[in-house]
């Protein structure tokens, strides 16, 4: 059995939010397994990219992020004034997750991108002719009616990658917290 060589992009603010709309977090300690643990392929790399905030610390995270096995591409978020107001602006990571895609393309034949984001349509379209196979990872509510057209496989995220939630157990009964 011949083993494929696959690049693991995830657009970390594209995930968080939509987990956020369902009151979950995203455990990706578990998403990393899941892609080691595919017998059939070998990740050349798997990047994160994330969004630092000016106002957070994010350095434990980061380390931890790093200590499980990712790379790891940061953005600050940037200070705007307006009407004498003080508010901080998030960017996003497409252009970097396609120069990265590009500048690694001799190193993987398959590509997953966990990220339902339209802008990829032109990445995946170009990919394919390339001859590499296109594997897109999304919340299904999140994800660009478009992009199935030009993805070889999409899957949904589900409660798999997310963190579990503790069962709270008050006067003898278990309960759960949280949406399942």
């Amino acid at each position: 059995m011949s083993v494929t060589a696959t690049l693991l992009q995830i657009d970390l603010q594209n995930l968080f939010f939509e987990a956020r709309n369902r009151d979950r977090k995203i455990d990706l300690e578990k998403v990393l397994q899941h892609f080691k643990a595919r017998e059939a392929e070998f990740l050349t790399d798997a990047l994160i990219y994330m969004i630092r905030g000016e106002n957070f610390d994010s350095s434990k995270f980061e380390a931890k992020l790093k200590d499980i096995g990712y790379t790891i591409r940061i953005k600050n978020s940037y200070k705007m004034i307006r009407d004498n107001r003080v508010f901080y602006r998030q960017t996003n990571h497409d252009v970097n997750i396609t120069i990265d895609c590009l500048d690694k393309l001799d190193t993987y034949d398959k590509w997953i991108l966990m990220s339902g984001d339209g802008d990829f349509i032109e990445l995946c379209k170009y990919l394919r002719k390339k001859g590499k196979q296109v594997e897109i990872w999304s919340f299904k509510e999140c994800l660009n009616k478009d992009i199935d057209r030009y993805a070889d496989k999409i899957n949904y995220i589900d409660k798999k990658f997310f963190l579990k939630i503790p069962k709270i157990s008050v006067f003898g009964f278990n309960w759960d917290w949280g949406p399942q």
